[in-house]
């Protein structure tokens, strides 16, 4: 078929792989490219939408005295962001420390990048976490101990989203490798304060990145918004081709002029299995999930790693007079790596319960089926 030859292609003469080296000036170039195909509907499968989810392109550059200069640029959705762009350098005091635009070290899922995610979506669970802020951090390891924290300002949109006012956020994990597997705990903590008049906003993609751009989960500007306090907990065992991981994530939200105050909360639990062997790789060096390196390369004729997930998820954003939504999924997945570079994978997600009042969905049990291939270099 001509859909298989051009894959095998894809897999076996890999273009750019290993990025752009650029030794005149000594910088390399990176990047990965999601395309999307989903249908849904509210009662079964509807029409099917493709979608370029994610085109990223990355630059890094060494300068003087081992700094490193990092910038990354994404077409999301049809639209331009400016992720990470910092400078980062390792320190004999303060570890690794990094300057600029960059992900707040918060959560297992949402700290760790999105192109290595055992799901085609983040669980909806990251509404609750900070996204990407300007500020200073500082993260390193010892023994099993593993931390990051920094000092933050506002930052750039990142999906939507976007930081104000001034935080300080962390997180410490503790890593025990063990006869029965590799163990991983961790708490976050973050807390931000507001200018006057400020307006915060929860929301969440429904754990497929729908053309329709549809969102049951969303506050919009909640006003008075003065001071959130978030918190977090992971836990996660990977023993063998056997893995499964965990995550649950509250924010306090204080508003002034007298409005009460609000809890929103979010979880999600998942198991995964390597049905071809392999494991899922952990790096120590920020407590998170790397890529699945295949033991065997796809050749046209077998080979690749095969994984399969199940996933649950929750997440509350109603309380008081603000009705953000509550929604509860299962997500199931496949994926399979068929070299270091290209990845097949498809996600059945489906919406168990929906209670948004006045919503025109509330009650119902959307579904959706998405499939994607990615590719990076």
């Amino acid at each position: 078929m001509a859909a298989t030859d051009a894959l095998r292609r894809l897999s076996l003469y890999r273009p750019l792989e290993g990025g752009i080296e650029t030794p005149l000036i000594h910088s390399q170039i990176h990047g990965y490219l999601m395309v999307d195909a989903a249908a849904y509907s509210n009662s079964g499968l509807g029409h099917t939408d493709v979608n370029v989810r994610r085109a990223d392109i990355n630059f890094q550059r060494q300068l003087w005295r081992d700094w490193l200069f990092y910038a990354d640029a994404q077409l999301v959705d049809w639209h331009l962001e400016f992720k990470d762009v910092y400078l980062r350098k390792r320190t004999q005091r303060f570890g690794v420390v990094t300057l600029g635009n960059q992900q707040e070290p918060f959560g297992l899922e949402q700290y760790g990048s999105f192109r290595n995610t055992t799901f085609l979506e983040r669980s909806t669970s990251s509404a609750i976490a900070p996204s990407r802020s300007v500020g200073a951090t500082s993260s390193d390891f010892h023994g099993p101990w593993i931390w990051s924290y920094g000092f933050f300002t506002a930052g750039t949109k990142d999906e939507g989203r976007q930081q104000r006012g001034l935080a300080i956020t962390g997180r410490l994990a503790y890593a025990l490798h063990a006869g029965t597997g590799l163990y991983h705990l961790a708490v976050d903590f973050s807390d931000r304060r507001f200018g006057p008049s400020n307006e915060q906003r929860f929301n969440s993609a429904p754990e497929v990145a729908l053309s329709s751009g549809s969102y049951f989960l969303d506050t919009h500007g909640i006003e008075g918004s003065d001071r959130v306090r978030r918190y977090g907990l992971e836990a996660a065992q990977v023993s063998g081709p056997f893995s499964w991981q965990a995550e649950y994530m509250s924010a306090h939200l204080q508003r002034n002029s007298g409005l009460p105050s609000l809890n929103f909360s979010g979880w999600y639990a998942y198991v995964s299995w390597m049905l071809t062997g392999e494991s899922r790789d952990y790096r120590e060096s920020n407590a998170t999930f790397g890529q699945v390196a295949p033991r065997v390369a796809w050749n046209g004729h077998g080979g690749g790693a095969l994984e399969v997930a199940a996933r649950l998820s929750q997440t509350d954003l109603n309380d008081h007079d603000v009705f953000g939504g509550k929604e509860t999924n299962l997500t199931l997945g496949i994926n399979w790596y068929l070299d270091k570079s290209v990845r097949l994978s498809a996600n059945v997600v489906r919406a168990l319960r929906l209670d948004k009042p006045g919503a025109s969905y509330d009650g119902k049990h959307p579904t959706a089926v998405v499939g994607r291939l990615q590719y990076q270099f």
